[in-house]
């Protein structure tokens, strides 16, 4: 169960309550639009979304209940604009008429208490995931803020769910390599909203791609690990991927170590332990083989590096970890 903000403005607010049904930005560039398909295949039915409504605030709380979908049907009245990329929707918990401000949510991020939350990257993709702790620190917002109960009205007139899904394209060159990186993603965030490559990764809970750092970049994804144990859960690990289409360099391998360092800082106390790298490319220079294996030599750490290979007959990927 995941967490998803959604950015809109007033009128199509409107319309997205009337119908139960939100959409993703289309572009002309294929390199963000990748980008755009990427975050919405991380969307899972019983996922809980809230709305940031431009200069209002942030009002809750709704749950998917389709799987995300392409259709170009006309429900917002732009006709340069259809937001193909959707999801339905359904109020639940209680109406919260009253939003979460912005100053707010903006106090919570000065605290710690919310870390993915970042304005700057609404403005081209209009959806951000954030992680169930931040999820439940909004909600505590809307029952402070709304502190009687008012049972959720029904959508007036509900949209239907298509049976189109999202295009991912994993078409690669004569190599084997994907050309767009939000492809690849898209790919993994799939992957992962159906429960699979846990044999790879480990037991895992959120997975949020497209994470703004202090280094005014974005992480590919990043994962966290919690296990229940007699109905407590147990959080123990974190996992920063970075993912590239072709053959990741020496400046890839220090991007995903300088996360590694800045999440053992951020969210995991000092305990580097509690950090898993991992690599994605189609391969990896040599310079990056020898570095990673003197790592794990010298500071018993390691980045894994895991190869990706593309089935053009099934329009699917292939995992390879390289082994020392």
């Amino acid at each position: 169960m995941g967490y998803h903000i959604f950015l809109v403005g007033q009128e199509n607010f409107k319309k997205c309550l009337e119908r139960g049904v939100y959409g993703g930005i289309f572009h002309d560039f294929e390199r963000t639009n990748s980008e755009v398909i990427a975050g919405f295949c991380g969307i899972q039915p019983n996922d809980f979304v809230f709305f940031y409504v431009k200069n209002v605030g942030v009002y809750g709380l709704w749950k998917i209940n389709s799987i995300p979908f392409y259709d170009e049907e006309d429900i917002w009245g732009n006709k340069d604009q259809t937001y193909p990329y959707r999801v339905c929707l359904e109020p639940c918990i209680r109406n919260f008429a009253k939003p979460v401000a912005l100053n707010d949510i903006l106090d919570l991020r000065d605290k710690g208490r919310i870390w993915t939350f970042d304005l700057g990257t609404f403005n081209k993709k209009s959806h951000h995931p954030i992680t169930t702790d931040e999820g439940k620190e909004l909600i505590r917002l809307l029952l402070r803020n709304n502190p009687v109960h008012y049972p959720v009205s029904p959508i007036p007139n509900p949209y239907s769910p298509k049976k189109t899904p999202l295009p991912l394209k994993l078409d690669a060159d004569s190599k084997g390599q994907i050309e767009f990186e939000g492809y690849l993603n898209a790919w993994f965030m799939r992957a992962f909203a159906l429960g699979k490559l846990r044999e790879i990764i480990g037991e895992y809970h959120d997975f949020l791609n497209h994470v703004p750092t202090s280094f005014n970049t974005v992480m590919d994804i990043f994962l966290t690990h919690i296990t229940l144990v007699d109905s407590v859960e147990i959080l123990h690990k974190f996992t920063c991927m970075e993912l590239k289409t072709k053959i990741a360099t020496e400046e890839d391998l220090n991007q995903v170590i300088k996360y590694e360092n800045w999440l053992t800082r951020k969210l995991a106390n000092g305990d580097s332990e509690m950090v898993q790298s991992i690599l994605v490319a189609f391969n990896f220079e040599q310079k990056v083989l020898d570095y990673v294996h003197k790592r794990r030599v010298i500071e018993e750490k390691s980045v894994r590096l895991i190869k990706y290979k593309v089935d053009t007959t099934k329009n699917d990927i292939g995992l390879t970890e390289v082994t020392f």
